[in-house]
């Protein structure tokens, strides 16, 4: 009698230890599962990493142009700017350029836009000056703004009293005469487009290279900053926009502008156009000013490709 009772408690303990023993299985494989992605997530991280620490210094890397053209709301062109970057000499060259710039047939570039898109726009850039562009974008009003902000726009002594009010308070410009102000990223925008210079277009012209300029050259004071925030400069940039320039491009592109940045202060400088303006919305470039381009592209080529021409 006694055995019988102690079968049936042995019994009963070898059922007890099934779902005990389930329950360390089921969590075992939480486990491995949890394991197994947090890995992989580190594996991610590291690749990343990797791919943005590629030694480029072996590289042949030739200085390269984008064209960056502002598109209002309405899809209109605003304004647009050559920058040419190169990363041998450290240096960036930003050519502002009016919307009301004219090609050989006296077509301006935002006629050119509205019929034909970026595209011919660029191809319409390198025709008037005989040069060759790599990439191009479209910026929208809100990135451009939000991209100075960042940046913390810039310190700005207009010469003249620029003053115009409009329906919303926002879009309001008010700056006195020789009174030093720090510019917010719409303030930028609104004065490369308004009709509040002076001298007309030529007033935004001016101001545009002006503001490009020192955006940059902020941009680089800021090298910490602006190493951080780069891949969300190019995130805002190519949102909802069109652009040739891929992620691939961009990557390789970060490297050396990374490079940049710990190595100088203010690598920007501006190249203003020159020209006639043969009415209040039509702009000649001079022969001479598209002469001095081409002889800065031939100056500012990498080393290597310098050689190569020669050698031909």
């Amino acid at each position: 009698m006694a055995s019988s009772t102690e079968k049936k408690k042995k019994k009963k303990k070898r059922r007890s230890q099934a779902p005990v023993a389930l329950v360390y299985f089921i969590t075992l494989l939480v486990f491995l599962g949890v394991f197994g992605f947090v890995a992989s997530l580190i594996v991610d991280r590291l690749t990343d990493e990797e791919e943005e620490i590629v030694d480029y210094s072996d590289t042949y890397i030739d200085s390269y142009n984008t064209v960056y053209a502002r598109v209002n709301n309405s899809g209109v062109l605003s304004d647009l700017s050559l920058v040419r970057i190169c990363p041998e000499q450290e240096r960036i060259i930003i050519v502002p350029l009016s919307a009301f710039m004219i090609d050989s047939s006296g077509t301006t570039l935002r006629e050119i836009y509205d019929e034909g898109g970026i595209i011919e726009l660029t191809e319409a850039v390198d025709g008037i000056f005989s040069i060759s562009t790599d990439y191009y974008v479209t910026v929208s009003n809100s990135a451009f703004e939000e991209i100075a902000d960042i940046i913390g726009g810039f310190v700005y002594t207009p010469d003249e009293e620029l003053y115009k009010l409009s329906d919303n308070d926002e879009n309001d410009i008010a700056l006195q005469e020789d009174v030093t102000v720090s510019l917010t990223g719409r303030q930028i925008r609104l004065l490369c487009q308004l009709d509040i210079f002076s001298n007309g277009h030529q007033g935004n012209l001016e101001f545009l290279g002006l503001a490009l300029t020192n955006l940059v050259n902020n941009a680089f004071d800021q090298s910490e900053l602006t190493t951080s925030a780069i891949d969300i400069f190019y995130s805002k940039l190519t949102a909802n926009t069109s652009t040739n320039l891929t992620e691939a491009d961009f990557k390789e592109q970060k490297v050396y502008i990374k490079d940049m940045l710990g190595n100088v202060e203010n690598p920007a400088e501006t190249l203003l156009p020159e020209g006639e303006w043969i009415d209040s919305t039509h702009l000649e470039v001079s022969n001479e000013f598209k002469q001095t381009l081409y002889d800065l592209m031939e100056e500012t080529k990498a080393s290597e490709n310098s050689e190569s021409d020669s050698a031909e």
